[in-house]
Protein backbone atom coordinates (compact mmCIF):
# COMPACT_ATOMS: atom_id res chain seq x y z
CA UNK A 1 0.00 0.00 0.00
CA UNK A 2 1.31 3.43 -0.90
CA UNK A 3 2.29 5.65 2.04
CA UNK A 4 1.13 9.26 1.76
CA UNK A 5 2.85 12.22 3.38
CA UNK A 6 1.12 15.46 4.33
CA UNK A 7 2.98 17.27 1.52
CA UNK A 8 1.78 14.87 -1.18
CA UNK A 9 -0.57 16.27 -3.80
CA UNK A 10 -3.04 14.82 -6.29
CA UNK A 11 -4.80 16.22 -9.34
CA UNK A 12 -8.51 15.39 -9.47
CA UNK A 13 -11.00 16.09 -12.24
CA UNK A 14 -14.71 16.31 -11.41
CA UNK A 15 -17.67 16.45 -13.78
CA UNK A 16 -21.16 17.13 -12.37
CA UNK A 17 -24.21 17.08 -14.64
CA UNK A 18 -27.69 17.95 -13.39
CA UNK A 19 -30.78 17.82 -15.57
CA UNK A 20 -34.23 19.03 -14.54
CA UNK A 21 -37.13 17.78 -16.67
CA UNK A 22 -40.50 19.52 -16.42
CA UNK A 23 -43.80 17.78 -17.13
CA UNK A 24 -44.71 20.64 -19.48
CA UNK A 25 -42.90 23.80 -20.60
CA UNK A 26 -42.37 26.37 -17.86
CA UNK A 27 -42.64 30.10 -18.52
CA UNK A 28 -39.42 31.04 -16.75
CA UNK A 29 -36.94 29.74 -14.18
CA UNK A 30 -34.34 31.25 -11.86
CA UNK A 31 -31.49 29.09 -10.54
CA UNK A 32 -28.57 29.29 -8.13
CA UNK A 33 -25.74 26.76 -8.36
CA UNK A 34 -23.01 25.78 -5.89
CA UNK A 35 -20.97 23.15 -7.73
CA UNK A 36 -17.63 24.90 -8.33
CA UNK A 37 -14.70 24.30 -5.95
CA UNK A 38 -12.82 27.18 -4.32
CA UNK A 39 -9.17 27.78 -3.48
CA UNK A 40 -8.27 26.99 0.12
CA UNK A 41 -5.09 26.18 1.97
CA UNK A 42 -5.75 22.51 1.17
CA UNK A 43 -6.73 22.71 -2.50
CA UNK A 44 -6.11 24.80 -5.60
CA UNK A 45 -8.55 25.13 -8.49
CA UNK A 46 -6.63 24.68 -11.75
CA UNK A 47 -9.58 25.07 -14.13
CA UNK A 48 -13.35 25.30 -13.82
CA UNK A 49 -16.26 25.81 -16.20
CA UNK A 50 -20.04 25.82 -16.25
CA UNK A 51 -22.41 25.26 -19.18
CA UNK A 52 -26.16 25.80 -19.05
CA UNK A 53 -28.82 24.58 -21.49
CA UNK A 54 -31.00 26.22 -22.74
CA UNK A 55 -28.41 28.91 -23.22
CA UNK A 56 -28.42 31.56 -20.49
CA UNK A 57 -26.22 34.37 -19.24
CA UNK A 58 -24.46 33.03 -16.13
CA UNK A 59 -23.19 35.39 -13.45
CA UNK A 60 -21.32 34.53 -10.27
CA UNK A 61 -20.35 35.80 -6.84
CA UNK A 62 -18.70 34.66 -3.60
CA UNK A 63 -21.24 34.20 -0.82
CA UNK A 64 -20.99 35.10 2.87
CA UNK A 65 -19.30 31.81 3.74
CA UNK A 66 -16.75 31.99 0.92
CA UNK A 67 -18.48 29.62 -1.51
CA UNK A 68 -18.53 30.20 -5.28
CA UNK A 69 -22.09 30.70 -6.53
CA UNK A 70 -23.36 30.84 -10.13
CA UNK A 71 -26.82 32.13 -10.94
CA UNK A 72 -28.87 32.50 -14.10
CA UNK A 73 -32.38 33.18 -15.40
CA UNK A 74 -34.15 31.54 -18.34
CA UNK A 75 -36.97 33.87 -19.36
CA UNK A 76 -38.55 31.96 -22.25
CA UNK A 77 -40.57 28.72 -22.27
CA UNK A 78 -38.50 25.55 -21.75
CA UNK A 79 -39.16 21.97 -20.66
CA UNK A 80 -35.72 21.18 -19.20
CA UNK A 81 -32.64 22.77 -17.64
CA UNK A 82 -29.25 21.08 -17.82
CA UNK A 83 -26.20 22.29 -15.91
CA UNK A 84 -22.74 20.84 -16.51
CA UNK A 85 -19.77 21.86 -14.37
CA UNK A 86 -16.21 20.64 -14.89
CA UNK A 87 -13.26 21.33 -12.62
CA UNK A 88 -9.66 20.25 -12.16
CA UNK A 89 -8.41 20.63 -8.60
CA UNK A 90 -5.04 20.03 -6.97
CA UNK A 91 -5.55 18.54 -3.51
CA UNK A 92 -3.18 17.80 -0.65
CA UNK A 93 -2.97 15.11 2.00
CA UNK A 94 -2.57 17.58 4.87
CA UNK A 95 -5.49 17.50 7.31
CA UNK A 96 -5.39 21.22 8.15
CA UNK A 97 -3.63 24.40 7.16
CA UNK A 98 -3.89 26.72 10.15
CA UNK A 99 -6.50 29.16 11.45
CA UNK A 100 -5.92 31.88 8.84
CA UNK A 101 -6.18 29.86 5.64
CA UNK A 102 -9.56 31.05 4.35
CA UNK A 103 -9.37 32.94 1.07
CA UNK A 104 -12.73 34.62 0.51
CA UNK A 105 -14.68 34.24 3.74
CA UNK A 106 -15.15 36.74 6.56
CA UNK A 107 -12.43 36.74 9.26
CA UNK A 108 -12.66 33.46 11.16
CA UNK A 109 -13.20 35.13 14.54
CA UNK A 110 -16.43 36.60 13.18
CA UNK A 111 -17.53 33.43 11.42
CA UNK A 112 -17.04 31.17 14.42
CA UNK A 113 -20.13 32.70 16.00
CA UNK A 114 -22.15 31.49 12.99
CA UNK A 115 -21.18 27.87 13.58
CA UNK A 116 -22.15 27.50 17.25
CA UNK A 117 -25.98 27.86 17.42
CA UNK A 118 -28.61 25.41 16.23
CA UNK A 119 -29.53 25.96 12.59
CA UNK A 120 -32.51 25.20 10.29
CA UNK A 121 -31.46 21.63 9.44
CA UNK A 122 -29.68 20.94 12.75
CA UNK A 123 -32.20 21.59 15.53
CA UNK A 124 -31.62 20.56 19.12
CA UNK A 125 -32.33 16.87 19.75
CA UNK A 126 -32.04 15.01 23.05
CA UNK A 127 -30.56 12.09 21.07
CA UNK A 128 -27.28 13.98 20.61
CA UNK A 129 -26.54 13.30 24.28
CA UNK A 130 -26.45 9.55 23.56
CA UNK A 131 -23.31 9.88 21.42
CA UNK A 132 -20.12 10.18 23.50
CA UNK A 133 -17.56 12.73 22.36
CA UNK A 134 -14.21 13.85 23.78
CA UNK A 135 -13.66 16.53 21.13
CA UNK A 136 -12.64 19.95 22.44
CA UNK A 137 -11.20 22.76 20.33
CA UNK A 138 -8.60 23.60 23.00
CA UNK A 139 -7.04 20.12 23.18
CA UNK A 140 -3.43 19.61 22.04
CA UNK A 141 -3.32 18.81 18.33
CA UNK A 142 -2.72 15.06 18.61
CA UNK A 143 -5.43 14.61 21.25
CA UNK A 144 -7.86 16.64 19.15
CA UNK A 145 -7.25 14.53 16.05
CA UNK A 146 -7.52 11.33 18.06
CA UNK A 147 -10.80 12.34 19.70
CA UNK A 148 -12.18 13.40 16.31
CA UNK A 149 -11.30 10.01 14.82
CA UNK A 150 -12.91 8.30 17.79
CA UNK A 151 -16.12 10.25 17.19
CA UNK A 152 -16.04 9.23 13.53
CA UNK A 153 -15.70 5.58 14.50
CA UNK A 154 -18.65 5.92 16.88
CA UNK A 155 -20.84 7.21 14.05
CA UNK A 156 -19.69 4.41 11.76
CA UNK A 157 -20.66 1.80 14.34
CA UNK A 158 -24.02 3.39 15.19
CA UNK A 159 -25.38 4.21 11.73
CA UNK A 160 -25.46 2.35 8.43
CA UNK A 161 -25.24 3.97 5.01
CA UNK A 162 -28.77 3.59 3.61
CA UNK A 163 -30.06 5.88 0.82
CA UNK A 164 -33.58 4.47 1.28
CA UNK A 165 -33.90 5.50 4.92
CA UNK A 166 -34.09 9.28 4.46
CA UNK A 167 -34.63 12.02 1.88
CA UNK A 168 -33.14 15.45 1.33
CA UNK A 169 -35.66 17.05 3.73
CA UNK A 170 -35.18 14.58 6.60
CA UNK A 171 -34.35 15.82 10.09
CA UNK A 172 -31.45 14.19 11.97
CA UNK A 173 -34.16 12.64 14.15
CA UNK A 174 -35.02 10.27 11.27
CA UNK A 175 -31.41 9.03 11.26
CA UNK A 176 -31.69 8.14 14.95
CA UNK A 177 -35.08 6.49 14.46
CA UNK A 178 -34.08 4.36 11.47
CA UNK A 179 -30.41 3.83 12.29
CA UNK A 180 -29.34 4.73 8.77
CA UNK A 181 -29.12 7.50 6.22
CA UNK A 182 -26.77 9.19 3.79
CA UNK A 183 -23.85 11.58 4.13
CA UNK A 184 -26.12 14.60 4.63
CA UNK A 185 -27.84 12.93 7.60
CA UNK A 186 -24.64 11.79 9.29
CA UNK A 187 -23.04 15.21 8.83
CA UNK A 188 -26.07 16.95 10.35
CA UNK A 189 -26.10 14.58 13.33
CA UNK A 190 -22.38 15.05 13.96
CA UNK A 191 -22.87 18.83 13.85
CA UNK A 192 -25.57 18.40 16.49
CA UNK A 193 -23.27 16.44 18.81
CA UNK A 194 -20.50 19.02 18.46
CA UNK A 195 -22.77 22.05 18.87
CA UNK A 196 -24.22 20.52 22.01
CA UNK A 197 -20.66 20.77 23.38
CA UNK A 198 -20.28 24.38 22.10
CA UNK A 199 -17.63 23.42 19.54
CA UNK A 200 -17.54 25.49 16.32
CA UNK A 201 -18.30 23.22 13.38
CA UNK A 202 -19.65 23.57 9.87
CA UNK A 203 -21.23 21.56 7.07
CA UNK A 204 -19.15 20.97 3.95
CA UNK A 205 -20.40 19.91 0.53
CA UNK A 206 -18.16 18.74 -2.26
CA UNK A 207 -16.89 15.62 -3.95
CA UNK A 208 -14.87 12.60 -2.93
CA UNK A 209 -12.71 10.39 -5.11
CA UNK A 210 -13.21 6.63 -4.74
CA UNK A 211 -9.83 5.08 -5.45
CA UNK A 212 -11.37 1.59 -5.88
CA UNK A 213 -8.08 -0.12 -5.05
CA UNK A 214 -5.80 -0.56 -2.06
CA UNK A 215 -2.85 1.17 -3.75
CA UNK A 216 -4.47 4.56 -3.24
CA UNK A 217 -7.14 4.22 -0.58
CA UNK A 218 -10.24 2.48 0.71
CA UNK A 219 -13.54 2.18 -1.09
CA UNK A 220 -15.62 5.27 -0.37
CA UNK A 221 -19.37 5.51 0.16
CA UNK A 222 -21.17 8.51 -1.30
CA UNK A 223 -18.79 9.09 -4.21
CA UNK A 224 -21.46 8.76 -6.91
CA UNK A 225 -23.01 12.15 -6.11
CA UNK A 226 -22.24 15.31 -4.17
CA UNK A 227 -20.76 14.35 -0.81
CA UNK A 228 -21.01 15.94 2.64
CA UNK A 229 -18.74 15.99 5.67
CA UNK A 230 -17.97 18.14 8.72
CA UNK A 231 -15.21 20.60 9.57
CA UNK A 232 -14.39 21.18 13.23
CA UNK A 233 -12.50 24.18 14.57
CA UNK A 234 -9.27 23.84 16.55
CA UNK A 235 -7.49 26.84 18.02
CA UNK A 236 -4.09 25.96 16.50
CA UNK A 237 -5.00 23.74 13.55
CA UNK A 238 -7.89 25.73 12.14
CA UNK A 239 -10.61 23.75 10.35
CA UNK A 240 -10.13 19.97 10.35
CA UNK A 241 -12.39 17.79 8.21
CA UNK A 242 -13.97 14.52 9.34
CA UNK A 243 -16.20 12.31 7.19
CA UNK A 244 -18.66 10.44 9.46
CA UNK A 245 -20.01 8.42 6.53
CA UNK A 246 -16.63 6.82 5.85
CA UNK A 247 -15.01 7.16 9.28
CA UNK A 248 -11.96 9.01 8.01
CA UNK A 249 -10.22 12.35 8.22
CA UNK A 250 -10.59 14.45 5.09
CA UNK A 251 -7.51 14.11 2.88
CA UNK A 252 -6.43 14.31 -0.77
CA UNK A 253 -9.52 12.40 -1.94
CA UNK A 254 -11.86 15.27 -1.04
CA UNK A 255 -12.75 18.39 -3.03
CA UNK A 256 -14.46 21.15 -1.08
CA UNK A 257 -17.15 23.17 -2.85
CA UNK A 258 -19.20 25.01 -0.23
CA UNK A 259 -19.44 25.47 3.54
CA UNK A 260 -22.25 26.67 5.77
CA UNK A 261 -24.21 26.05 8.94
CA UNK A 262 -25.95 23.05 7.35
CA UNK A 263 -27.26 21.78 4.01
CA UNK A 264 -29.59 24.75 3.57
CA UNK A 265 -26.56 27.03 3.07
CA UNK A 266 -24.79 24.85 0.49
CA UNK A 267 -27.45 23.27 -1.75
CA UNK A 268 -25.84 22.41 -5.12
CA UNK A 269 -28.94 23.66 -6.96
CA UNK A 270 -31.92 25.69 -5.87
CA UNK A 271 -34.33 28.05 -7.52
CA UNK A 272 -37.89 28.76 -8.59
CA UNK A 273 -39.88 28.33 -11.78
CA UNK A 274 -43.26 29.41 -13.13
CA UNK A 275 -45.34 26.81 -14.92
CA UNK A 276 -45.35 23.02 -14.79
CA UNK A 277 -46.43 21.45 -11.49
CA UNK A 278 -44.11 18.44 -11.74
CA UNK A 279 -40.40 17.99 -12.30
CA UNK A 280 -37.83 15.21 -12.16
CA UNK A 281 -34.09 15.41 -11.66
CA UNK A 282 -31.16 13.38 -12.97
CA UNK A 283 -27.66 13.75 -11.51
CA UNK A 284 -24.36 12.29 -12.63
CA UNK A 285 -21.04 12.90 -10.84
CA UNK A 286 -17.66 11.56 -11.92
CA UNK A 287 -14.39 12.16 -10.06
CA UNK A 288 -11.19 10.97 -11.72
CA UNK A 289 -7.58 11.16 -10.66
CA UNK A 290 -5.41 12.53 -13.48
CA UNK A 291 -2.19 13.29 -11.64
Amino acid sequence: MKTWNAEDKALLMVSHKTRLNYSEPVVESHSEVRKTPVDTGLQRVVTSSIKVSPNALVDDYIDYFGSHVHHFNILEPHDFVEILTNSVVETTNAISCGPDSEVHAQPWKILLAEFLPWSPAVPYLAEYKDIPSKVHCGLPGDDFIGSLQELGSTFKSMFRYDPRATDVHSSPKVLFEKGGGVCQDLAHAMLGVLRLASIPCRYVSGYVYDAQNQDEGHQIQGAAASHAWVQVWHTDLGWVGIDPTNDKLVDWQYIRVAVGRDYTDVQPLRGIFVGAPDQSIQVKVEVTRIG
